[in-house]
C-alpha cells in the first residue's frame, strides 16, 4: 500500500520507467515469489527490481565496472564487470554475517566495554564514555540495559559504533584497533567480490554507509588493505537512489540516450 501511494504521487499520472531496490531482495525465493505476485497490486508501469547493494554500485559508480561497498547498518558487496557479470558477498544475516558494519562494531563495543571493565584488555576511554551514557552506578547494570534495549534491535545497537568512535578519537587503542579489525573484515568482503568477477590490475571499488562517518579510522587502514592488491577506493559518484534511476533509465532506454540524459543532469 506505501509504494503504491508513493508510486501514484510521484508519477502523478506521467509514463516512467521503474526501478525498486530493496534489502534482502534475491536472499529468499519465497518471499521473492510473494512479493511479485503482488507487484500489479502496486502499479501496471514497466518495473525493475533489485537489491538495494545493485543501486549502490550503479549510483557510486555510475554504472561503471568495479565493485560497491556498503557499510552502514550491514555490510554487503556488490560489483560489475564490463561484460556485464554481477557477483556479491558478505550481508548474508545480521546473526552470523555483516562483519565490519556498524552492527558489527556495536556488538565489539559492548564486547570491548566488559573487557576494560575485568581488566582483560587495557583500560581505555570507551569504559568512561559508556559508563557516562548509560549512567552506570555499577558496570554490571549494563547487562539490564543491554536486554532490555539493544539484544533484539539490531538498529539500536549498530548506533552504538556511535560510542566507539568517541573512544577512538579520545586515543583509546582498543577501539582504534577494532575500526582496523573491521576493515580487514570490509577488506575480505570486496576482495571475495574482486574474485568472483575476475577482476586484475587496478580496480575500483567505491563506499557508502554511515560507517564512513568514522573517517580516516576505518578509511586509511581500509585503504592500506586494499591497495595491497591493487585495489583503489574513491569516493562515489551518486547516491543509491540515483544509482536506481540510472538502473530504470538504462533499462528503459537501450540505444543510450535517455541514460545519457540522466547521467548529464546529474554532473
Amino acid at each position: 500500500e506505501l509504494l503504491r501511494e508513493n508510486i501514484n504521487q510521484i508519477l502523478d499520472g506521467n509514463d516512467a520507467y521503474i526501478c525498486l531496490a530493496f534489502p534482502n531482495w534475491g536472499e529468499s525465493r519465497v518471499n521473492d515469489e510473494r512479493f511479485l505476485c503482488r507487484i500489479d497490486k502496486i502499479t501496471d508501469r514497466p518495473m525493475k527490481i533489485v537489491n538495494d547493494s545493485a543501486a549502490g554500485w550503479a549510483g557510486s559508480l555510475g554504472l561503471e565496472e568495479g565493485i560497491n561497498l556498503v557499510a552502514g547498518t550491514g555490510s554487503i558487496a556488490y560489483g560489475q564487470n564490463k561484460f556485464g557479470t554481477e557477483a556479491r558477498a558478505g550481508g548474508w544475516d545480521d546473526g552470523f554475517s555483516d562483519e565490519g558494519s556498524c552492527y558489527w562494531l556495536g556488538k565489539k563495543a559492548l564486547e570491548l566495554f566488559s573487557k576494560e571493565s575485568d581488566g582483560r584488555v587495557k583500560k581505555g576511554k570507551l569504559l568512561e564514555i559508556f559508563r557516562y551514557n548509560f549512567n552506570l552506578k555499577n558496570d554490571f547494570d549494563l547487562i539490564d540495559i543491554f536486554d532490555e534495549v539493544y539484544k533484539n534491535n539490531r538498529t539500536k545497537t549498530a548506533e552504538l559504533q556511535k560510542l566507539l568512535l568517541q573512544a577512538a578519537m579520545q586515543g583509546d587503542e582498543e577501539a582504534i584497533r577494532l575500526y582496523e579489525a573491521a576493515a580487514e573484515e570490509l577488506a575480505l568482503i570486496i576482495g571475495a567480490v574482486y574474485r568472483k568477477l575476475e577482476f586484475s590490475g587496478d580496480t575500483i571499488v567505491s563506499y557508502s554507509g554511515g560507517l564512513f562517518h568514522a573517517g580516516d579510522f576505518i578509511l586509511k587502514p581500509l585503504v592500506r588493505k586494499l591497495e595491497e592488491n591493487g585495489i583503489c577506493l574513491c569516493p562515489p559518484k551518486y547516491s543509491p537512489v540515483q544509482g536506481a534511476a540510472l538502473l530504470a533509465a538504462r533499462e528503459y532506454s537501450r540505444d543510450g540516450e535517455f541514460l545519457s540524459r540522466i547521467k548529464a543532469g546529474l554532473e
